[in-house]
C-alpha cells in the first residue's frame, strides 16, 4: 500500500481536510487486477467532516476498498445506503458526533449491511455494549492505525467478529448480568394479577391514578390497592422503580 507524503501509513488521519459529502462514481478509480464487484463498498460517517473527508481519501487508495460515500450527517447516512450499494458501514458511535442511535436505520436500509464502529474512546464498555446489540461487529479505537482499521473492515466483511478479545470478554460478562436481570424481572412480574399488570402498564405509559382509573374503569382507591400490591410483590418501594423493572422484563 501506497503511503501519503509526510504522513506514516499507520496512522488514521487528523481532521484537518474540508468535506464535502463524498460520492464516489464509477470510473474514478480502477485497480490492477481487482474486479470492481469484488471491491468492498464503504460508507463512512463520522460528526468530524474533516475527518471524514481525510479518511475517505486514505481507505479509496487501499486494494480492494471502495469509498461509495462519506457523510457527517446521520439522516444522509440512511439516504446513502438506501441510493447505493454498501457492504460496510464505518460509523463514530461516541463523542459529540455519534451515529449509534442512526445505526439501526442504516442497517435496516440495506439488507446484509454489517457495521464497524469507531470509537473515541476504545475501552468505552457502556458503547460497545451498545454497539453490540445494535449489530455492529467491529470495534476499532479511533487512535487505531488505517492498517487496522482496514484489517477490521475486511474480516467483517468475511461474516467474523472482530472487537479485541479482552473487551469481547467484558461484554458478554456484561450481556449475561443484564440478561440475569431480565429473567429475575420476568420471574417477579408472574406473580401479578391480571389487573396488576394493566395498572402497571398504564404507569409505564405515564398515566396518573385517577388516569388509570378512568381508563380501567375502577375507582382511584382500587387503582391505589392494586398499586400497593404490585410495588409489594415486585419488592420495590416507588413506581419508577417498578416501571424500571417492567421495563428490564421487556413488558409491552
Amino acid at each position: 500500500r501506497r503511503g501519503r507524503p509526510g504522513r506514516r501509513g499507520s496512522d488514521l488521519p487528523a481532521p484537518s481536510v474540508a468535506l464535502s459529502v463524498l460520492v464516489r462514481t464509477s470510473g474514478l478509480r480502477s485497480e490492477r487486477g481487482q474486479h470492481r464487484q469484488r471491491r468492498i463498498r464503504l460508507l463512512l460517517a463520522d460528526g468530524q467532516r474533516s475527518f471524514v473527508e481525510a479518511l475517505g481519501m486514505r481507505l479509496d487508495g487501499e486494494l480492494g476498498l471502495h469509498v461509495v460515500a462519506g457523510t457527517a450527517r446521520a439522516e444522509e447516512a440512511v439516504r446513502i445506503v438506501r441510493q447505493h450499494p454498501v457492504d460496510v458501514a464505518v460509523l463514530a458511535v461516541d463523542g459529540a458526533g455519534t451515529f449509534l442511535e442512526a445505526a439501526d436505520e442504516v442497517r435496516a436500509a440495506r439488507a446484509g449491511l454489517r457495521l464497524v464502529a469507531v470509537a473515541e474512546d476504545g475501552e468505552d464498555i457502556a458503547a460497545l455494549v451498545d454497539a453490540v446489540r445494535r449489530g455492529f461487529s467491529g470495534w476499532v479505537p479511533r487512535e487505531a492505525g488505517v492498517d487496522q482499521l482496514v484489517d477490521v473492515v475486511r474480516g467483517v466483511h468475511r461474516g467474523e467478529t472482530r472487537v479485541p478479545a479482552h473487551l469481547l470478554t467484558l461484554v458478554l460478562d456484561r450481556l449475561l448480568e443484564e440478561q440475569e436481570r431480565r429473567r429475575s424481572a420476568e420471574r417477579s412480574l408472574a406473580f401479578l394479577t391480571a389487573r396488576e399488570r394493566q395498572v402497571l402498564a398504564a404507569m409505564m405509559r405515564g398515566a396518573g391514578r385517577d388516569q388509570i382509573a378512568a381508563q380501567l374503569s375502577i375507582s382511584s382507591h382500587t387503582v391505589r390497592s392494586h398499586t400497593q400490591n404490585l410495588l409489594g410483590k415486585l419488592g420495590v418501594h416507588t413506581s419508577v422503580a417498578a416501571v424500571a423493572l417492567a421495563r428490564r422484563a421487556g413488558l409491552p
